[in-house]
């Protein structure tokens, strides 16, 4: 099982690598990776996608369903980095019918939100994570959902840009643009 965790932290590395030329290679686990874990159980809603073509609501068994990826990543916040699992952005955008999408707003239960451009979940992959160190993120910790940019796989990412685009305690992503 580590030996197969670890070929994928490797594709990914020389994955990674292609798909940002220019760029230098990340640091083992911070390009996200295809990893499996033990299924969620079915639960309440936790997320909604919605747009001009419809809404589509998910529990985190159905986000996890699309693909879970995992990333190691430091944050802009003292003491929250960690391993974070979970969906492609890109993934659940498409499932829910907007693959073309161009932009995007990330609403939490709090009121914040933020625009998102296409480029950000073309450009890297971005994780709707729903666990962290491989359990659930609860709310105390900014939870059940947490907006993850992979901020060590390009130094880009680590401008004051991206602080705010980390959203949590996500809740709805809403289609601005197809």
């Amino acid at each position: 099982m580590m030996l197969l965790r670890s070929s994928f932290a490797v594709l990914a590395l020389i994955l990674g690598a292609a798909l940002l030329p220019g760029r230098a290679l990340a640091a083992p686990g911070a390009v996200p990776a295809p990893v499996s874990l033990p299924a969620l159980p079915g639960g309440p809603v936790v997320l909604s996608v919605s747009g001009a073509g419809g809404e589509r609501h998910y529990s985190l068994a159905e986000l996890e369903a699309l693909g879970l990826w995992e990333v190691a990543t430091s944050t802009f916040w003292p003491g929250d980095e960690g391993v974070y699992q979970g969906a492609l952005l890109s993934a659940v955008l498409a499932d829910a019918g907007y693959a073309a999408a161009t932009a995007v707003r990330v609403s939490a239960l709090d009121g914040f939100s933020q625009e998102l451009p296409r480029a950000d979940w073309t450009d890297w992959p971005l994780l709707l994570a729903t666990r962290r160190d491989a359990r659930p993120i609860g709310r105390r910790d900014k939870g059940p959902l947490r907006l993850v940019y992979p901020r060590d796989m390009d130094a880009a990412l680590h401008d004051t840009l991206y602080r705010l685009r980390w959203v949590w305690l996500v809740r709805r992503i809403e289609v601005l643009a197809d």
